[in-house]
């Protein structure tokens, strides 16, 4: 996969954001190591979490067919996500304007002759999308059937409840002139951007990993019904510092310690940050620990050519080979084994 998995923390676990940890350097806890506490498999060290932990059943789940499926609206969301963050578009100048076109555009508003502030491009131009970007009224597919380079008039009326008192309800003359059209199709000049050799190859890795999503989203949930007769204090610990860590590293962007962003969140101090997410910290150990016991149970580990072969390779000399084989283990292995081990249907 060479397009979206990040190298995180292993596991969704439902803090603040409910995303993976961020990983990356930080400036308050740059020192956490990723790494210590972990044996040469992954696991936590000096912990059996198979005597700890308390499973659901994991074999013969129920397996809906569409897990195992990447639909049209889940390709085409990713497409809409590369062709977003690619700008070297060809432009389109001898057609006229379709429903769903991407169409660069300068326009100037005005109220009974007078142009108001905020309602100008200023001759920039801007990208918008028929039928997907947000204007007032039927803006945009007022452009639909122009040509660029033409240069004409539209008029809207504002929403009663805009929020500027100034334009709440008014009508609006928008002269516009459209500059051209954006080719946005996927190309394979544009895949090429991101390793592929063809537009085939690029979205044969998005279904990959969309089905990759969707079978961790089912592990995770299993997960979730794992309970724990108690949890180690070393993997606590793992969960809190990891946590901490990656607020220290978001902080370091913003040029302010850890314990100023936390006290910005509304805390008082670190430890009240940590003490109003005790519950959420303890259950997300539960899950690492219940992923833990599957693998000793099942004799599932993580080897040199799993790494080798996986998007985690070059991550192993920032945050040390036994995360980077907890990683794999939770984000592939794991789901892998449950989704074969299940019944599908």
């Amino acid at each position: 996969m060479k397009l979206t998995k990040p190298i995180a923390a292993v596991i969704t676990l439902a803090l603040a954001s409910g995303a993976l940890f961020a990983c990356g350097d930080s400036s308050d806890d740059s020192s956490f190591d990723y790494s210590a506490g972990l044996d040469s498999n992954g696991f936590f060290k000096d912990v059996k979490a198979s005597d700890i932990v308390t499973l659901p059943e994991y074999k013969g789940v129920a397996i809906d067919p569409s897990i195992l499926e990447a639909t049209d609206e889940q390709i085409q969301e990713q497409i809409d996500g590369v062709l977003e963050s690619y700008t070297d578009f060809e432009h389109i100048t001898d057609r006229a304007v379709e429903d769903g076109d991407r169409v660069n555009i300068d326009y100037v508003g005005s109220i009974d002759g007078v142009e108001f502030e905020g309602g100008s491009t200023g001759g920039a131009g801007t990208d918008v999308t028929i039928g997907v970007t947000q204007y007032i009224d039927d803006f945009l597919e007022q452009l639909i059937g122009h040509m660029p380079g033409e240069n004409f008039d539209i008029e809207v009326t504002f929403p009663e409840d805009y929020g500027n008192a100034e334009l709440n309800g008014k009508d609006a003359i928008f002269n516009i002139t459209i500059n051209y059209i954006l080719n946005v199709e996927l190309t394979d000049n544009i895949a090429a951007e991101y390793g592929f050799s063809s537009v085939d190859e690029l979205i044969a890795d998005i279904e990959d990993f969309i089905v990759d999503g969707n079978k961790f989203n089912l592990f995770s949930d299993l997960l979730l019904e794992a309970t724990c007769t108690s949890i180690p204090e070393s993997v606590l610990d793992y969960v809190i510092d990891a946590d901490i860590a990656q607020y220290s590293y978001y902080a370091s962007l913003y040029g302010i310690t850890v314990d100023e962003m936390i006290q910005q969140l509304g805390y008082e101090s670190r430890q009240a940050y940590i003490d109003a997410n005790m519950a959420t910290y303890q259950s997300n150990a539960t899950q690492y620990l219940a992923a833990q016991a599957i693998a000793e149970l099942e004799g599932i580990t993580v080897t040199a050519d799993d790494i080798a072969a996986s998007d985690y390779a070059g991550y192993v000399e920032s945050y040390g080979e036994p995360y980077i084989k907890q990683c794999i283990l939770i984000q592939e292995k794991l789901p892998d084994f449950i989704v074969e081990n299940g019944v599908v249907g």
